[in-house]
C-alpha cells in the first residue's frame, strides 16, 4: 500500500481498467473527504486522506466504475465525521450515498462486542443483497486496513486480523477473488501468529532456493514438449500463498517439506479440449502421486475455480502441483466476479443475479435466522458457517451437484433441495444405504431422501447437528409451528425391559422428577421375563424426548426405547415415529 498516492493515479489505473470514468467527479469526491478529514490523523501520524485514496485506488485497480471510486473516497465522511447521508446524496446522488450507507458502521451503543459486530455484519449483507458492489468496497476498504495493522495496539491487531480471516476472505472466496483472498489472509496471519508467520516464511524461501534450479528445468521441459505438439501456453511457477501453508501443515502434521503442492506449475492454455490434452503429455513425462488428482474442471468448485491438478515428481524428483487451465478458466478463478462485471449491462449487480445468488443464499439464510434467535453468537457463528470454504460434494440420484459446507447432514441435503423435501424427511438412502437423517454426508456421496406424507416434527436437537442457516431456520419454522398448534404434545413411549420388581416405578420417578404429565400406563409380559411398558405423556417442549428418552435406556434392565408423537393427517390423528 502506498502513502504518496494522489487522486491522479486513482485516475490513471481506473481508466487503465476501461471504464468510462467521470474524472470531474472523482476529483469533486476527492476534495469533499480532504476538506472533512482535514483535521483527522491516522494511527500512524498520517493524513487520513491517505486511507480513503488507498481504497480508491484499490477499487479502481478492480476494474469498479465511478461511483464506487466516488464512495471509497467518501466511505469514512458519514461515520467519522459531522456529514450524514442525506448531505452526501444532495451533494452526489443517491447511487453514491447509498454505497457509503452500505459500508458505514452503526454507531449506537450495544451491550457487547458481539451484539455490535452481529448488527453490522446484518446491515452490510442487506446492502449487499441490493448492490454486490457494497461488498466489494467494503473489501478493498478491509484490505487497506489489514495492510497497515502495525499501527495499532496488539489486542486490536488480534481483533481485526480474526474477523478478516473469520468473515472477509471467505466472502473474498465465495466471490472467487483469489488473489484477493489470499492477501487478506496474510495480511492477516502476519498479525495474528507473527511467530509462526516468520517461522513459514522463513521455510518457504529456504525451500524455493533449494528447489528453484530444479522446478525451473521442469518448466523449461514442459515448454519444450508442448511447442512439439504446437500447443501455446504460459507457464509459470507459484508457491502456495502462507496462511494456506500454515493450515495445512496444523491439519496434516507434516513438515513443510512433506507437502505436494508448496509449489505449482501452472500451464495456462486455449481451452477445455487442450487442457485434458496437455495432462496426457504431462503423464507421459512426469510420474502423477496417486490419489492426487483433482478434475475441477469436469466438477468446479463453488467459488468458480476451474483447473486440472495433480501431484507430480519433476526433475530430481522435486515435487509440485501440476495446475492446468483454460486462459478464461484463469482469469475467473484470479478475479472471480470481478471478471463478470466486463459482462454486465450494468455495473450494479444485486443478489438475484444467476451468477452469485446460489453463492450466498446461505447468508440470507442467515439473516433470517437472527430474526428468530436473538443471539450475536449463534448468528457469527452460522454466518461463519456458510462462508468457510471447505465443502463436500454430493449427488441425487438423478446425477446433479449438491455443495454443501464440510460436516453438512442428509437434513441439510434435504432442505437445500427445497424445502418441502426437508419438512417430511423421514430417513435417506446414502449410496444406496438406509441412514439416520443426521449422518454426515462425504464427498461422492450419492443422496435420496425418504419422506413421510406428513410435515416431520424436528428434534430440537437437530439445530446443534445441522450446518446450513437454511436447514437451521426451516427446522425454527416446524418447531414454532408445532407450539401454535399444540400447547401440549402427546407422545407414547414404548419401552422394553428385563420384568423386575420396582421397574415401572423407576420409570415413573425420571418422568415426574421432569415434571411430565402422565396420561396413561399400561404393560404386558412379552414373554418370559420381558415386560413392554407403554406410557402416553403430554410435553411442553420436544427437546426433552432424548434426554428421558436417554435416562431411561440407561436404566439396569431396559433393553430397548421407542417414542412416537401424535400428529394429525387427513384421517384424524396417527402416533409417528
Amino acid at each position: 500500500m502506498k502513502n504518496d498516492l494522489n487522486i491522479q493515479d486513482v485516475i490513471t489505473v481506473a481508466k487503465r481498467k476501461g471504464h468510462n470514468i467521470d474524472k470531474n467527479l472523482i476529483q469533486h469526491a476527492y476534495l469533499y473527504a480532504k476538506e472533512k478529514h482535514q483535521d483527522q490523523k491516522r494511527k500512524s501520524g498520517e493524513a487520513y486522506i491517505v486511507h480513503p485514496l488507498n481504497v480508491a485506488f484499490i477499487v479502481a485497480d478492480m476494474g469498479l466504475d465511478t461511483a464506487v471510486i466516488c464512495a471509497a473516497l467518501l466511505h469514512d465522511v458519514v461515520e467519522d465525521t459531522k456529514t450524514t447521508y442525506e448531505d452526501i446524496k444532495e451533494e452526489f446522488n443517491v447511487e453514491i450515498a447509498e454505497l457509503v450507507e452500505g459500508v458505514t458502521k452503526i454507531t449506537q451503543m450495544f451491550k457487547t462486542n458481539e451484539e455490535k459486530q452481529a448488527e453490522n455484519f446484518k446491515k452490510l449483507f442487506i446492502a449487499m443483497e441490493k448492490d454486490i458492489r457494497v461488498i466489494l468496497l467494503k473489501l478493498a476498504d478491509r484490505l487497506h486496513n489489514v495492510s497497515t495493522l502495525k499501527h495499532l495496539e496488539r489486542k486490536k491487531q488480534i481483533s481485526i486480523a480474526k474477523e478478516t480471516i473469520d468473515i472477509y476472505a471467505p466472502i473474498a472466496n465465495k466471490l472467487g477473488m483469489y488473489d484477493f483472498k489470499s492477501k487478506l489472509e496474510d495480511y492477516s496471519f502476519k498479525y495474528l501468529y507473527p511467530e509462526e508467520y516468520e517461522k513459514i516464511l522463513n521455510d518457504v524461501e529456504t525451500e524455493e532456493l533449494n528447489k528453484k534450479v530444479f522446478l525451473d528445468q521442469t518448466k523449461i521441459n514442459i515448454e519444450k514438449r508442448l511447442r512439439k505438439y504446437r500447443i501455446p501456453a504460459i507457464i509459470d511457477v507459484e508457491r502456495k500463498h502462507l496462511f494456506n501453508i500454515y493450515l495445512k501443515l496444523q491439519s496434516k502434521k507434516i513438515a513443510i517439506q512433506e507437502m505436494k503442492d508448496l509449489f505449482a506449475i501452472k500451464i495456462i492454455v486455449k481451452d477445455k479440449k487442450e487442457c485434458y490434452i496437455v495432462l496426457g503429455i504431462i503423464n507421459e513425462m512426469y510420474n502423477f502421486i496417486p490419489g492426487t488428482f483433482k478434475d475441477y474442471i469436469a466438477v468446479p468448485r463453488n467459488n468458480m475455480y476451474e483447473a486440472l491438478q495433480s501431484g507430480t515428481i519433476g526433475e530430481k524428483g522435486v515435487i509440485f502441483e501440476a495446475q492446468i487451465c483454460s486462459y478464461e478458466m484463469n482469469r475467473i478463478s484470479k478475479y472471480g466476479i470481478l471478471a463478470y462485471l466486463t459482462y454486465m449491462k450494468t455495473d450494479k449487480i444485486d443478489l438475484e443475479n444467476s451468477l452469485i445468488k446460489e453463492k450466498f443464499i446461505g447468508v440470507k439464510n442467515s439473516l433470517e435466522l437472527k430474526e428468530k434467535i436473538d443471539n450475536p453468537s449463534f448468528f457469527l457463528n452460522a454466518i461463519k458457517q456458510e462462508l468457510f470454504e471447505e465443502e463436500v460434494y454430493v449427488f441425487t440420484p438423478k446425477g446433479k451437484l449438491v455443495i454443501l459446507p464440510k460436516g453438512a447432514t442428509a437434513i441439510d441435503f434435504a432442505y437445500k433441495i427445497s424445502e418441502n423435501l426437508g419438512n417430511h424427511i423421514l430417513t435417506a438412502m446414502i449410496n444406496e444405504k438406509e441412514m439416520p437423517v443426521i449422518t454426515k454426508l462425504e464427498n461422492g456421496d450419492i443422496v435420496k431422501i425418504v419422506t413421510t406424507p406428513n410435515e416431520v416434527i424436528p428434534n430440537i436437537n437437530w439445530l446443534d447437528i445441522v450446518k446450513t442457516a437454511k436447514a437451521k431456520s426451516e427446522i425454527l419454522k416446524q418447531l414454532e409451528k408445532v407450539k401454535e398448534q399444540n400447547s401440549k404434545i402427546s407422545v407414547k413411549l414404548e419401552i422394553i425391559a428385563k420384568d423386575k420388581e420396582g421397574i415401572v416405578l423407576e420409570i415413573l420417578e425420571i418422568l415426574k422428577n421432569r415434571k411430565q404429565n402422565i396420561l396413561s400406563l399400561n404393560t404386558n409380559i412379552l414373554e418370559d421375563k420381558i415386560v413392554k411398558i407403554v406410557i402416553v405423556l403430554e410435553v411442553d417442549l420436544i427437546e426433552f424426548l432424548d434426554e428421558i428418552k436417554t435416562s431411561i435406556e440407561n436404566m439396569k434392565g431396559v433393553k430397548e426405547v421407542f417414542y412416537s408423537i401424535k400428529v394429525a393427517n387427513g384421517d384424524g390423528e396417527k402416533w409417528q415415529f
